[in-house]
């Protein structure tokens, strides 16, 4: 049976069961009450992180489900009529290259551009949040690794100060 240990008060003040002879009783170690407070602590740094890259996902790609559709889709489009061969392209009639390029063909319709110009401001936008998207991983990947290697408090608050989003 384990020996029994003191109880922390709200004050700070010791608590020591009743009934036991001092010896039998185990204090707890100084640092006990701390592991608690660091793990409480690196918990909410790391949220602060999800929920800061989350924002900053939100300003490069609307948020749904049927908006991630859409991107899917146009970046399907975008392979694709990079991977055609020039002459099978030429050959598309309107209602085939509709069917093949459903969302560039409607941005052209509405727009009057050509469908090559809206396959590259497709492609252009894909590369823009890649890009952002990227850094912005790379940079929380790095800091949830920095602060999970931190061994105290005030390491991992200073390791989260360091975040460098730019």
């Amino acid at each position: 049976m384990a020996r029994p240990t003191h109880r922390l008060k709200a004050d700070g003040s010791l608590v020591f069961p009743q009934g036991y002879a001092p010896g039998d009783i185990e204090a707890l170690p100084a640092d006990y009450y701390k592991a608690g407070d660091l793990a409480a602590v690196e918990a909410g740094l790391i949220a602060d992180i999800d929920h800061k890259r989350e924002v900053l996902r939100a300003m490069v790609m609307t948020p749904g489900v049927g908006q991630s559709y859409a991107y899917a889709q146009k970046a399907s489009e975008v392979y694709d009529y990079r991977n055609i061969v020039g002459a099978l392209l030429a050959g598309l009639t309107m209602p085939q290259k509709t069917a093949r390029y459903p969302f560039a063909m409607a941005e052209a319709t509405a727009t009057g551009d050509t469908l090559a110009v809206v396959i590259a401001r497709f492609e252009a936008g894909m590369s823009t949040s890649r890009s952002r998207i990227a850094h912005v991983e790379a940079v929380a990947t790095k800091a949830k690794r920095e602060i999970r290697a931190a061994a105290t408090i005030a390491a991992k608050r200073a390791a989260f100060a360091a975040i460098d989003w730019t």
